[in-house]
């Protein structure tokens, strides 16, 4: 049991060397996994794989795709490594910027379709008076 901790420790840092010699920086985040939860960080890694690789669309598709939920959700750290990534896959400017147009447009109409709830009541509220 311990030489199968030890193993999933080795390999967690030793995939954290690779991430880091690949981006040049890795997520303060993805370091604190590597190291108070190397088996979780390993899975992290086996359900990113699986997802960026188990699919018809293109990688410029699947970066440009990432890169706007990223920002729509609003994480920064993140909104910057997709971004270096679509830099690495030489993706065009423009591509960039309609994808983010496409993420805050999708998430400002969630924000409207959320708020009907809100209307309906107070829509309700003013027939009854």
């Amino acid at each position: 049991m311990q030489n199968m901790k030890a193993d999933i420790v080795k390999k967690a840092q030793e995939s954290l060397k690779k991430m880091r010699e690949s981006k040049g920086t890795v997520s303060e985040f993805l370091e604190i996994m590597a190291q108070e939860v190397p088996d979780v960080f390993l899975h992290h890694l086996e359900v990113k794989d699986f997802a960026m690789h188990y699919t018809e669309l293109d990688d410029d598709c699947k970066v440009l795709i990432c890169l706007a939920v990223s920002a729509a959700l609003g994480q920064e750290e993140m909104v910057e490594s997709f971004a270096m990534s679509a830099k690495k896959h030489e993706i065009p400017y423009e591509q960039i910027v309609h994808a983010i147009l496409l993420a805050r447009f999708v998430k400002s109409s969630t924000v409207f379709a959320k708020s009907m709830e809100a209307i309906d009541l107070l829509r309700e509220d003013t027939q009854q008076k």
